[in-house]
């Protein structure tokens, strides 16, 4: 009988914790709000390692230009035996490969002294704008509100990384446009000056 009375109170506990999660999630972008980039990466890193209780996350950014992407990854501080984050970085894209729309959905693997699974989150409809892989070494990694929370963080993480694209592109149009007037004001200062002298 206590057992049963158990399942249902665990069941609750849980699906409370995924609904404060999802709230967490929901609200990063409220902290991203005019951040760069490379900002709004690491806040992303930070939520995910540790609402998700992950041994490792990493995102990979890529640049709208075709410029080197922005590649974080990090590693919970329990995991001492896993390479550091730089090492991180380039065993994941040997684990993945280089095109995230060929990513398996889940990928099991060994890391360090035991195994690991991962599962990556592609950020865009075809990871054209990058992509978040979370792992974990437990047994029941990833669950379905893990796999739901890192879908919503994706899709959140990829709003707010094309806004913040949208508002560099604007700042260098704007920019350009003003070095573009004042080029124009001298040259018609020139220009009437030359007229004054020759008038």
């Amino acid at each position: 009988m206590d057992l049963q009375r158990e399942a249902p109170v665990d069941e609750i506990k849980r699906l409370q914790r995924c609904l404060n999660d999802l709230v967490s999630v929901l609200a990063l972008p409220a902290m991203w709000s005019g951040r760069e980039p490379a900002q709004i990466v690491d806040r992303l890193l930070d939520s995910l390692l540790g609402m998700l209780q992950l041994d490792l996350v990493y995102v990979r950014v890529n640049d709208p230009v075709g410029g080197a992407p922005i590649e974080v990854a990090r590693v919970a501080p329990s995991q001492n035996l896993m390479p550091p984050p730089q090492e991180l970085c380039k065993v994941v894209n040997q684990w993945c490969g280089d095109d995230p729309r060929k990513w398996p959905p889940l990928l099991q693997t060994s890391l360090g002294d035991g195994n690991i699974s991962i599962v990556p989150s592609r950020i865009g409809l075809h990871a054209e704008i990058g992509v978040i892989v979370a792992g974990a070494a437990r047994a029941d990694f990833p669950e379905q509100t893990e796999l739901l929370l890192l879908s919503v963080a994706a899709n959140e993480a990829g709003i707010a990384l094309q806004e913040a694209r949208l508002r560099s592109e604007q700042k260098r149009i704007a920019s350009e446009l003003d070095r573009r007037v004042a080029q124009r004001t001298a040259e018609l200062a020139q220009a009437n000056e030359a007229l004054h002298l020759h008038g």
